[in-house]
């Protein structure tokens, strides 16, 4: 009796250990699982990284709540950058015999993109917008003075503001949105690595806010300008804008103020949340919003991104994949 008393101590010590070790292991598999659910947070979180972008203009990144335009919350990076002007230009021209900067005209004479010179404003006079003075001079609007239109066109050119600051927000993990969402005439797409907005179509010269006056946004040879409210921003990718230049035959001008891509490049983000990339040999497979699942330099292990087009003006994505935040994108 005493040997099986001790023998069943040792199976009670045996069964003791062995639910022991269970529970150890159970235990440890949940922190694994937990580890590798934060790894995988951390790997969707971290699309956007403060690292990316230019110190020098950003002034402050911090992940905050927002509410997304499909009525989700959620939490989004708040990225706000000061007005970061750089020396740019040439826009209008002061005389029909100068040359400025780009422009793209929906006019019945010789419409597209072009540069801002006697080929463009006598083709606006011919569709009857009264562009160009008694002495070959250009109308230019600046808006520091709204002129009285009083049936005349002007070239656009507003003065920049230095003091402001530029508020971005966008999702931390992207959300694919139910439909796509085609991008409008100077909606914002997204903002680059130095803090510079990125929007679409600059406004219609025929279909603008004052129709039938015939006024003309310029663009400096980048594909950007500034904003009535003063801060710059931009309707192409600049770090492929001298092939685009060339795929619409224009050289009188060029992009020498941002270094075109000599491979990929990571530009900046659209306001979905996925990157924006600019390729010197744009590639094959691009969905219908320029976008493509691939690996690069930042996430090796594939990401899904938007490309810039190296031969259509503007060169930006027409629409995006993903739900943007409400309030995207304020100033002050």
């Amino acid at each position: 009796m005493k040997t099986y008393k001790v023998k069943l101590k040792n199976l009670k010590a045996l069964g003791f250990m062995i639910i022991l070790s269970l529970l150890s292991l159970t235990a440890c598999s949940s922190k694994d699982d937990n580890t590798t659910n934060d790894d995988d947070d951390i790997i969707n979180e971290d699309l956007i990284r403060e690292a990316f972008f230019n110190a020098t203009s950003l002034m402050s990144f911090e992940k905050v709540n927002c509410t997304l335009e499909d009525g989700s919350t959620g939490e989004c990076y708040q990225l706000v950058f000061s007005s970061n002007p750089i020396n740019n230009g040439p826009y209008c021209p002061e005389t029909i015999n100068d040359i400025g900067g780009l422009g793209i005209y929906d006019g019945a004479t010789n419409p597209g993109f072009q540069v801002l010179k006697a080929t463009l404003f006598n083709a606006m006079e011919a569709d009857g917008y009264d562009i160009i003075g008694n002495n070959g001079e250009i109308n230019i609007d600046d808006f520091t003075n709204p002129p009285d239109p009083g049936g005349y066109s002007f070239c656009l050119e507003p003065v920049p503001d230095n003091t402001l600051q530029l508020t971005f927000l966008i999702p931390a993990e992207p959300i694919l949105a139910i439909t796509n969402n085609t991008i409008d005439t100077v909606e914002l797409i997204g903002v680059s690595r130095d803090g510079v907005p990125i929007n679409g179509d600059p406004p219609s010269v025929v279909n603008g806010p004052m129709l039938g006056v015939g006024n003309i946004p310029a663009l400096d040879p980048c594909g950007g300008h500034h904003d009535p409210a003063g801060y710059y921003h931009l309707h192409f990718v600049s770090e492929t804008m001298n092939q685009v230049l060339e795929s619409s035959s224009i050289t009188e001008v060029s992009c020498t103020l941002v270094n075109q891509v000599s491979t990929s490049k990571l530009i900046g983000f659209a306001k979905d949340g996925f990157p924006i990339y600019a390729y010197a040999v744009e590639p094959s497979g691009l969905d219908e919003c320029r976008g493509i699942t691939a690996n690069t330099t930042e996430f090796p292990n594939g990401v899904y991104h938007y490309v810039a087009s190296n031969t259509e003006a503007p060169n930006v994505p027409k629409c995006l994949k993903g739900v943007a935040a409400t309030n995207s994108f304020t100033f002050q």
